[in-house]
């Protein structure tokens, strides 16, 4: 019995679906987590959006975990109640249910608002308890906002006299195509995919150490609950994005407000860093600011509204799509091994438990780690094909910069920024 238990944690904790998402896990089966699907918000494009209420039973908590975000979006999650002022507690997990990051108030809440603020790779999970010896019904609104890729800031100074030298003749090459950036969208796709089939080998191998009926039986029932959405303590529909839809309270309006106000300053070339600051990281894997040691780089061109934008614009755009999904490819692969690794870390302490399960796993984690060989050749190939699309930017960039009277700028200084690049996204 002590054996299924722990594999049925393990086999939990590292099932998660392709998009690299996955709840907090725990060893107790009586958590019923709820879940809170984003959907593409009405009123803001890029944004998700969901709203629902729910009763919370006199001394039950309430689990909750929010799913749909991407890497690039940050995230509130507003919980309060319409019905005066019940005292509401929200706790902030990672990676399980015991792992209580953070802890909020309606009482010491603006308004009676709790607001949490985060930025994550995974699933969201909070915990919903109150010490009142009644039931309260209480709400949830969360919203996720446009993705904001601008924190790699520009690389690009204004050339002076000096630097930009001679100007070129005037028959110089058209420029060549630029890597299209939709392209380079794919790779998020296809790392997942890979992750996705690696984590459900691992939890295949782990299914090993179980008998061949709990096994399948274990199987059927995680393949269920990824088919369906569970919903316990939980007054309507989950999914019913418009479930509970009244703004006419003025808790409601004032939050619908705030909704706007920050997607409004998301919507902006320039996102203050004082709010970015605000948001709390779940994951040391995440990065919000650029590289240290990015190196400037100087160009003819400055400002969308100068004569040369045209010629620059589709080049910067490959330019910047490119770098934005080398990072994302990095902490991908970065936040799936700290997560794999925390699997396994589980694996090696759960397997002393018992003497003939620690033989057993000590074969299934080589196999695991021949596994993770896999995916960094894969991020290896991956990486090679996205620094050719980065270098035909460059080449693309140069061509502009030759047009407006800067010689060799590929040579001076566009191999720099690669050999930059190149060597940031190694492993």
């Amino acid at each position: 019995m002590r054996v299924k238990i722990i594999y049925t944690v393990f086999f939990a904790i590292i099932l998660c679906n392709v998009n690299l998402s996955a709840q907090p896990f725990t060893l107790d089966k009586k958590i019923k987590p709820i879940k809170l699907e984003l959907a593409e918000h009405p009123d803001y494009e890029g944004a998700k959006y969901n709203e629902a209420d729910y009763t919370l039973n006199q001394g039950v908590k309430n689990y909750h975990f929010v799913k749909g975000h991407g890497i690039y979006q940050y995230v509130d999650i507003f919980i309060f109640s319409d019905e005066g002022n019940p005292n509401i507690q929200a706790d902030l997990v990672y990676n399980n249910w015991g792992n209580i990051e953070d802890t909020k108030l309606t009482s010491t809440s603006e308004n009676g608002i709790i607001n949490l603020k985060i930025r994550s790779y995974q699933d969201i999970g909070f915990i919903v308890s109150s010490p009142e010896s009644n039931n309260i019904n209480y709400s949830i609104i969360v919203n996720a906002s446009k993705p904001v890729m601008n924190y790699l800031g520009s690389p690009f100074v204004k050339a002076t006299a000096s630097i930009a030298g001679s100007p070129v003749a005037t028959n110089q090459p058209s420029p060549t195509p630029a890597a299209n950036p939709n392209n380079s969208g794919n790779i998020s796709w296809w790392v997942y995919l890979i992750i996705g089939a690696l984590l459900l080998v691992v939890g295949l191998l782990a299914g090993k150490l179980m008998g061949r009926k709990e096994t399948l039986s274990l199987v059927l029932l995680l393949i269920l609950i990824g088919l369906t959405t569970e919903s316990y303590g939980q007054a309507g529909d989950l999914n019913d994005f418009n479930a509970s839809n009244d703004l006419t309270n003025s808790r409601r309006a004032h939050i619908e407000a705030g909704i706007g106000q920050l997607n409004d300053a998301f919507s902006t070339a320039d996102v203050a860093e004082e709010l970015i600051e605000q948001y709390y990281s779940l994951g040391s894997c995440l990065r919000s600011s650029s590289p240290p040691g990015q190196p400037r780089i100087p160009s003819f061109c400055q400002g969308e509204e100068s004569a040369c934008a045209d010629c620059f614009a589709s080049a910067r755009a490959g330019f910047d799509w490119t770098r934005y999904n080398l990072e994302r490819l990095q902490t991908i692969y970065d936040c799936s091994r700290s997560y794999i690794d925390a699997a396994i870390a589980f694996g090696d302490n759960v397997s002393g438990y018992h003497g003939v399960v620690g033989l057993v796993w000590q074969t299934e984690k080589r196999k695991i780690v021949r596994s993770v060989e896999t995916l960094e050749k894969a991020y290896d190939e991956k990486r090679v094909e996205m620094l050719h699309s980065f270098h035909e930017a460059l080449v693309e960039l140069n061509d502009c910069e030759q047009a407006h009277g800067m010689e060799d700028w590929y040579d001076r200084f566009g191999v720099m920024f690669y050999n930059f690049v190149e060597m940031r996204y190694h492993r």
